[in-house]
């Protein structure tokens, strides 16, 4: 009898990883030398794009590290909704409305880095949402990128699948002596729904623990 509930509570087991692997969005880290413009301010600039016009995806941005460089004003939206928090903290950006754009004053160290954790949903119809990042001066005259079209360094197209550090178009600032970023994989982060069925499936194999001592 001990034998059946130990198979079927590490049947249950797997059945609750792989499910909640299944719906789990990736988390990458970013990081971004900045050594080249060490010591100068310039605009941190994140921007989420719908383009399928439908509400099924949000980006949430996190784990900020500016190498000794500092925030230097506070957050500004531009005007934009979907869009909240600041490089102090974390950042967390939806597609709710046609743009979301999130700009920041920062005093470069010799380093940036975030970790950016994003669902990818794809409605199928239109464009997929976009979200990018991009360096500017102060006063938006100028980019920080070789990218001629966008001015970013950073792009990643939500266009359904399974996200990877391939899925993301980096470039680098030749003229300010910068590489491109680098992203990596930290992990992955469940969704609501996982975290619930998770804890269910938690109280079950406690339950199934129990009944198992007493037969």
């Amino acid at each position: 009898m001990r034998k059946e509930h130990a198979a079927r509570m590490t049947s249950l087991a797997g059945l609750l990883f792989w499910t909640v692997a299944a719906t789990a969005d990736p988390t990458f880290n970013v990081s971004l030398d900045t050594s080249s413009i060490l010591g100068t301010t310039g605009q941190v600039v994140f921007e989420l794009i719908d383009g399928d016009g439908v509400v099924d995806n949000s980006v949430l941005l996190s784990s900020f590290a500016f190498g000794g460089g500092s925030v230097a004003a506070p957050a500004d939206y531009q005007g934009t909704t979907g869009v909240n928090g600041d490089l102090s903290g974390s950042v967390s950006m939806n597609d709710s409305a046609p743009l979301a754009l999130f700009t920041q004053l920062l005093t470069f160290g010799s380093s940036l880095s975030f970790q950016i954790t994003a669902t990818n949903n794809f409605s199928g119809g239109g464009s997929p949402d976009g979200f990018s990042m991009g360096l500017y001066t102060p006063d938006f005259s100028a980019c920080y990128s070789d990218d001629q079209v966008g001015c970013l360094l950073l792009q990643l197209d939500i266009a359904g699948g399974t996200l990877s550090a391939s899925s993301f178009t980096l470039n680098g600032a030749s003229a300010e002596g910068l590489p491109a970023p680098i992203v990596t994989l930290v992990g992955t982060l469940p969704e609501p729904a996982s975290l619930l069925l998770l804890i269910i499936g938690i109280m079950s194999l406690a339950s199934v623990r129990r009944i198992s001592r007493h037969t």
